[in-house]
């Protein structure tokens, strides 16, 4: 079970790197603004895997703490901890040499949602009667 569950974090995490190098590239392009000293690829990468697999080991120790309301505290867990996580970039102090500051949260505030977006959205993929309890 923990295989399964390990694999649909790491699922996660690459499908919402992913979605996040695209969004930044087509942010900056349309802006014409670069954050690339703060944000760049292999910094999306690594939060954007290091945020679902934390959420598969929670996802796991949930399956065992509390077997047929898992998923839902899990679920309400995960989407409450990815809604606390965008006041990170709100309250970053930037550099003072970085242009258009104010535009900042703009570009990641979204980024923070992706990988519970992600892993929504590949579940079916995933989750079967074998490891989500019935009610």
């Amino acid at each position: 079970m923990f295989k399964r569950i390990f694999f649909w974090g790491l699922t996660a995490g690459i499908l919402s790197a992913v979605a996040s190098i695209i969004y930044k590239q087509i942010y900056e392009f349309a802006y014409e603004v670069t954050y690339a000293k703060i944000i760049n690829i292999p910094v999306l990468v690594g939060a954007n895997l290091i945020a679902c697999m934390v959420a598969a080991i929670g996802f796991w120790a949930c399956l065992r703490l509390f077997n047929a309301k898992a998923e839902i505290i899990f679920n309400f867990l995960f989407s409450l901890g990815s809604f606390a996580s965008v006041m990170l970039p709100i309250s970053a102090k930037l550099p003072l040499d970085v242009q258009f500051p104010e535009m900042f949260p703009l570009l990641t505030v979204p980024m923070h949602f992706f990988p519970v977006i992600a892993w929504f959205t590949i579940r079916p993929l995933f989750a079967n009667r074998l490891f989500v309890p019935a009610s």
